[in-house]
């Protein structure tokens, strides 16, 4: 079966997906808007959602935290932490001040951020993405950036697979007002519609650059043919930008290499799923004080639980206490052995 003769009388993809990626989308929207599960407001951001494929929250993030967390993350490039690592010049390599002034995509520092769940999800964006999944949201990965990508248009489900292929989303988060010359965040709206797949078979390109290259290219050129066209996001410090899992995305290019932009990027799954582009069997959900969980990788399950915090794996955000300190000890314990307290 190829992919021009397959049709979906549910949804866009034959992976199925969430809600908002159903032909009948805006129907369910109208049941959730008159069933009072959606309000005006939010309901306005879906339909953009639905149409376009992303969502914006402006300022949705305050300069105080973002601050607080830019703080942290310059600490990273000078002392990096145990096991951060960096995508800088096609490697993946242990986080080093020799990248500071290269395109670097940080991996995961949000896991010595106490406040992760703040930037993370904050209020707009938690509602949304709870409202998305039906769900609560996990963050599965984060990726922190001084410079701008340049990464060609793409889109996450390549890469990025999941137990539920079409269930990812992805935030982009300004941590500075973005000037174009440095390579702003640029996607085509209505690209998510258009599913193209690896091989003709699967979502995942499963290490075959060569044939995920050509999905790519063809999804641009349908895109071309369909009159959809690129566009770059002209963020303010503090903006936030949601993408759906099958949105093509990607990195202008730097016209001034003196520029920062720095960024973080979220990937985030429903509960229940979890990643399949690594061996998920020894990482585990950890719920965050305001309902999300985060998907903790730098250490297996039975490390640093404690009887502070017994059966983290089966806790629910309620079961945790209001204090910092006892809600999120994975957190608190890696940032004091990182400063060596």
């Amino acid at each position: 079966m190829t992919n021009e003769s397959y049709e979906n009388h549910i949804y866009y993809s034959r992976y199925g997906g969430l809600w908002v990626d159903r032909h009948d989308a805006h129907d369910v929207l109208a049941r959730k808007k008159a069933e009072g599960e959606i309000d005006e407001e939010m309901a306005r951001h879906f339909e953009h959602f639905i149409n376009e494929g992303y969502v914006i929250f402006p300022r949705a993030v305050s300069n105080e935290l973002i601050d607080e967390y830019l703080s942290m993350f310059e600490q990273a490039w000078q002392s990096p932490p145990p096991g951060i690592y960096a995508h800088c010049e096609r490697k993946v390599l242990p986080l080093s001040k020799d990248m500071y002034d290269k395109v670097a995509k940080v991996s995961d520092l949000h896991y010595y951020f106490p406040r992760a769940h703040e930037i993370i999800f904050p209020e707009p964006v938690r509602r949304f993405l709870t409202l998305v999944y039906d769900r609560p949201p996990v963050v599965f990965q984060t990726m922190s950036m001084r410079k701008g990508t340049e990464e060609q248009l793409h889109t996450d489900t390549g890469p990025l697979t999941l137990t539920e292929p079409v269930a990812l989303t992805a935030s982009w988060l300004a941590l500075e007002d973005v000037d174009l010359r440095a390579g702003a965040l640029e996607y085509i709206p209505g690209s998510h519609h258009i599913e193209v797949l690896v091989n003709g078979v699967s979502k995942a390109h499963q290490g075959d650059y060569v044939a995920y290259g050509k999905a790519l290219a063809e999804i641009r050129q349908r895109c071309a043919e369909n009159g959809l066209q690129t566009v770059q996001f002209t963020a303010q410090k503090g903006d936030v930008l949601i993408w759906a899992a099958d949105l093509m995305h990607g990195g202008a290019v730097i016209e001034d290499s003196t520029l920062t932009r720095k960024s973080l990027v979220c990937h985030f799954m429903p509960l229940g799923a979890m990643p399949t582009f690594y061996d998920f069997s020894k990482v585990n959900y950890v719920p965050y004080p305001n309902g999300t969980y985060s998907l903790d990788r730098i250490t297996p399950r039975s490390e640093e639980i404690s009887d502070t915090q017994p059966a983290i794996a089966n806790s629910t955000a309620s079961d945790i206490a209001t204090d910092d300190k006892r809600m999120l000890p994975l957190v608190w314990r890696r940032v004091r052995r990182w400063i060596g307290l």
